[in-house]
């Protein structure tokens, strides 16, 4: 498959897999069927162990794939039968996803499949999302952790709200600041020293 293929000319799908067995699934499906891209959605997220911190990449939607392929492709014979339990179909018997549930995995497939750290601006004691997937969900932003440096989004797919933390690194500090309050905007007054 020509993997640029123009949005109209795509469909995608999720399917219910073994749950930890999300990114071997994925994998193995673009090993059998070269015509289909599956990606688990995968979150970057720091762990700290013993005083030691490290980056990791952690599944955020247990036992599900997503999987992008030609919008006129049957279902059958297009993933291979292991460790898939299901694929996931509406009320009409169609895989293909649409509202919510498409742009959700269009979203993954952005990041293909990772969901990376943001980068954000702390700005006094707010912080200011400036690039990355929390950006993407700044209105769905319900809360802030500064000191784990993780911003809680909702989530819709598949008729449910799912509460995730995605990490951010910030990338630049300022002291002070004032706000305009008319539009909202944030005029910087000293940036902090390093």
């Amino acid at each position: 498959m020509d993997l640029d293929l123009k949005e109209a000319e795509k469909a995608y799908g999720c399917l219910f897999c073994i749950t930890g067995k999300e990114n071997l699934v994925a994998n193995s499906i673009q090993i059998y069927n070269k015509d289909v891209r599956a990606r688990a959605a995968n979150q970057t997220m720091r762990h700290t162990y013993q005083g030691v911190t490290k980056l990791q990449n952690d599944v955020i939607l247990k036992g599900y794939v997503f999987f992008e392929t030609n919008a006129d492709a049957s279902i059958d014979g297009l993933l291979p039968p292991n460790d898939i339990l299901s694929v996931l179909s509406y009320s009409d018997g169609d895989w293909r996803l649409y509202g919510d549930d498409l742009e959700y995995a269009k979203w993954i497939f952005k990041y293909n499949g990772v969901l990376p750290l943001s980068k954000a601006y702390k700005i006094g004691d707010r912080i200011h999302i400036i690039d990355g997937p929390l950006k993407d969900l700044e209105g769905s932003i319900t809360r802030i952790d500064k000191r784990n440096r993780s911003g809680q989004v909702t989530l819709n797919f598949a008729g449910r709200e799912q509460k995730v933390w995605l990490g951010f690194d910030i990338v630049k500090e300022f002291v002070g600041y004032d706000e305009d309050e008319e539009t909202s905007s944030l005029y910087i007054k000293k940036e902090a020293s390093s």
